[in-house]
């Protein structure tokens, strides 16, 4: 239930102040160079404090230190109740520093306390996490005006991070052969990038990233621009994340038999690449077909998570491993959008941001590949 807490609260709060980003703009009066910058506070706070989180978990161990995040994440979020910017740049930034401390150990919790299911729990961790980013959106606006501001109406997501807080708080290290918790050592996050498979794991992150960030930021500004409609364009995004929902369970179940893990990369990431391409070529003539193969294609997120989660030959490593990867991956997400945006204004069309996202596909599958094969 902890795990679950966690996935849902991972985009509840950003979600939620994506939708009322215009409302709370007006009430608080910043600038247009402010407004841009908000939105890539929560990955750049996943990137810097994500590479705290081993040496906490060393010094007050896996559980605790998970304890700790959502407690800053619940503080973070309440703060925003304030109508003021100062409060509403705070608290993002540190109940998102929070989240990254839930982020990065995830995959040595599942490690530790389900060994047997990690593929399993990463599929509902996943699963969880689009659902609560859909719930968000959907119902921000209303729940704002029920409660008569944009920031108390940003502030109320602070509710489930208290939930999960409180049920975290019950939560111990398990006992006897079925796992430790106890990290023991404090392995730096840069020594897994001496070797080749920290490498490559942290290059499909970062990728598998910035692939789904520009993806999910622009994809119906696109379609807009080519004459869908916006109701029709917000369709396409949602359908692109629905998609993942059911297909994440396949992938993972799929993928958890001997060799078969390259088979999943190369499908997974030649969906993400025949989507790029059909919305580089004709975006507007099979919206609904682009939308499921990038729906598949965003699969690559859960599928590389349990990687992580079974790598390592000690929690330590694990740790480390998971800190590099989402730590470096989230930085590279947080600049994807904003150079996408920047290649749309400069070029006045999609015809180079989508070349390019298409490269990085490519660059994606090729990533995996090589990671398939790579000594664990």
């Amino acid at each position: 239930m902890g795990i679950v807490l966690i996935a849902l609260n991972l985009r509840l709060g950003i979600s939620s102040a994506a939708v009322l980003m215009g409302s709370v703009r007006t009430e608080l009066g910043f600038g247009s160079v402010l407004a841009a910058t908000i939105p890539a506070l929560p990955t750049a706070s996943f990137a810097v404090a994500g590479f705290g989180a081993g040496r906490l978990a060393v010094r007050y161990g896996l559980e605790r230190t998970v304890l700790f995040g959502l407690a800053a994440l619940t503080a973070g979020l309440a703060l925003r109740a304030a109508p003021a910017t100062w409060a509403l740049l705070a608290g993002t930034v540190f109940g998102m520093s929070g989240l990254a401390l839930c982020n990065v150990l995830l995959p040595t919790l599942l490690r530790s306390h389900f060994p047997d299911r990690v593929a399993m729990l990463a599929g509902v961790y996943t699963t969880v996490m689009a659902l609560g980013s859909t719930l968000a959106a959907a119902v921000a606006v209303p729940i704002a005006a029920g409660v008569g501001t944009p920031s108390l109406g940003l502030a109320v997501w602070a509710l489930p991070a208290l939930i999960a807080t409180l049920t975290w708080s019950f939560v111990r290290a398990p006992t006897g052969e079925a796992g430790q918790t106890e990290v023991g050592e404090y392995i730096s996050p840069m020594s897994m990038a001496r070797t080749r498979f920290g490498l490559l794991v942290t290059a499909y992150f970062a990728l598998q990233a910035l692939n789904a960030h520009s993806l999910i930021g622009w994809v119906a500004v696109l379609l807009t621009d080519h004459g869908m409609s916006s109701g029709g364009a917000g369709g396409i995004v949602a359908l692109t994340q629905a998609v993942g929902i059911p297909a994440t369970f396949l992938v993972l179940a799929f993928a958890r038999e001997p060799g078969r893990l390259r088979l999943a990369f190369l499908l997974i990431s030649g969906a993400m690449i025949a989507g790029f391409a059909g919305l580089l070529l004709a975006p507007v003539s099979e919206p609904v077909l682009w939308a499921v193969l990038c729906g598949l294609g965003m699969c690559s997120f859960p599928l590389v998570l349990s990687v992580i989660g079974k790598s390592g030959s000690s929690a330590a490593e694990t740790t480390a491993l998971s800190s590099l990867s989402q730590s470096l991956g989230y930085l590279l997400a947080a600049v994807g959008p904003f150079a996408i945006g920047l290649l749309h204004s400069s070029s006045s069309g999609w015809t180079l941001p989508m070349a390019v996202l298409l490269m990085t596909a490519i660059a994606q599958l090729v990533v995996g590949l090589a990671l398939s094969g790579a000594r664990r």
